[in-house]
């Protein structure tokens, strides 16, 4: 079953959604079970699933811990449901007690579970009359973690895994030793309306509310200001790239435990008037339209939906082979990819940006890749065929 065509605006993220019923289908009960609502991509995820689900006459409701982005949740018109999962195991029978009550309320089909902690939580509750033959699919954020013996004590990957990249699929295969038949891939997608392809105008508007120069050459970051996303290398860059470019300026979007030492790096280094950090931005259209190019030097990633709306917004991206990388770079047409070292990656986006002319060809052929594979509407229509298997083969015993 696919979206149909949008109606609607979701108004905490933007997210365009359909209103329209979910296409003549059963409408499907959903619990998402997470850690929490903190800062990042996985917050995000959940709540404009949500958003679209709900908007489309499902029930749906997300249970966890209240974490640094709570305030997207607020106003959300399902229920969050507050449990101490961040405390597991000596939490779990409290946590359990909660949940156990929510279910035996409101029956779901699929419980959707996103972090080790919550599909562990998840077993717990099949084993209860509430939560008996409730389907357990778990979504893989974040691939090529440890998974040697004692993590894999503390593992579980669910009745069903669902995995964003092909890298990603890879590893559950190859490393956590999964059968293919119980991975399924849907890339993340982002709504091309909420990210529409920047113009002239809007890049040089953009650039003066940062204080640069249209004839700047802007590198951006956005993400998390923490491990693992190696964002000092961007500082490394530069401070390396400078010498060469001297109109080089480097943007960093984000927050995290990480900021104040970056801050204090940027003044040490004598960076000012080269980096500039922005702190954390609802909603980091402008940052894209100002930028020629995303650089990404995360040592792990679970896709990255950062990449996918600036190249929607027609910029290239350079970023580490982690997960997503192959899906969204086209080597030398969208982008570039380089491996997960230091060096290579101050290297490559010292060339990345050493051609103008190439940047803005590839930033073009991004955004007509991005809309052409990588939309919200595919990922939704794609992840409503999978609750619907999934709750459908659960009622029907024969099909295990």
């Amino acid at each position: 079953m696919r979206a149909a065509p949008v109606n609607g605006t979701d108004a905490e993220s933007g997210l365009h959604v359909n209103a329209a019923p979910n296409g003549g289908g059963k409408p499907l009960r959903i619990l998402h079970v997470t850690a929490g609502s903190d800062a990042g991509g996985l917050s995000r995820y959940i709540y404009d699933l949500c958003s679209a689900m709900h908007a489309q006459g499902h029930q749906v409701a997300v249970a966890g811990e209240r974490g640094a982005w709570h305030w997207l949740f607020e106003n959300a018109p399902w229920p969050w449901i507050d449990v101490p999962i961040k405390s597991l195991p000596l939490t779990g029978w409290k946590t359990s007690r909660i949940l156990r009550r929510h279910l035996a309320e409101h029956p779901v089909d699929v419980l959707h579970t996103h972090y080790r902690r919550g599909t562990l939580l998840a077993r717990r509750l099949q084993k209860t009359p509430s939560g008996a033959r409730v389907p357990i699919l778990y979504t893989v954020h974040l691939s090529h973690m440890a998974i040697g013996w004692p993590q894999r004590m503390l593992t579980d990957f669910g009745d069903h895994t669902h995995a964003a990249s092909a890298q990603a699929r890879r590893w559950l295969l190859e490393d956590a030793h999964l059968p293919s038949e119980r991975v399924t891939v849907i890339p993340h997608g982002i709504d091309p309306v909420r990210f529409p392809i920047a113009d002239a105008a809007q890049r040089a508007s953009a650039r003066e509310s940062f204080g640069l120069s249209i004839a700047d050459r802007v590198a951006l970051y956005v993400g998390r200001l923490d491990y693992p996303k190696n964002v000092r290398w961007m500082l490394e860059f530069a401070a390396t790239a400078g010498a060469a470019m001297p109109d080089l300026r480097v943007l960093l979007v984000g927050e995290g435990p990480e900021e104040a030492r970056l801050r204090a790096e940027v003044v040490a280094r004598g960076l000012e008037s080269r980096v500039f950090m922005l702190g954390h931005r609802n909603n980091p259209l402008a940052a894209y339209q100002a930028a020629d190019a995303l650089l990404l030097p995360s040592e792990r990633e679970g896709f990255s939906l950062v990449t996918a709306e600036a190249m929607s917004v027609g910029i290239p991206v350079l970023r580490t082979r982690t997960s997503g990388s192959e899906e969204l770079i086209l080597e030398g047409v969208t982008g570039r990819s380089v491996a997960i070292e230091r060096e290579a990656f101050v290297t490559g986006a010292t060339e990345f940006f050493a051609d103008h002319g190439k940047l803005t060809e590839m930033g073009r052929a991004a955004a007509i890749h991005v809309r052409e594979h990588f939309t919200f509407d595919r990922q939704l229509g794609l992840t409503l065929d999978l609750y619907h298997r999934l709750a459908a083969r659960a009622a029907t015993p024969h099909l295990h």
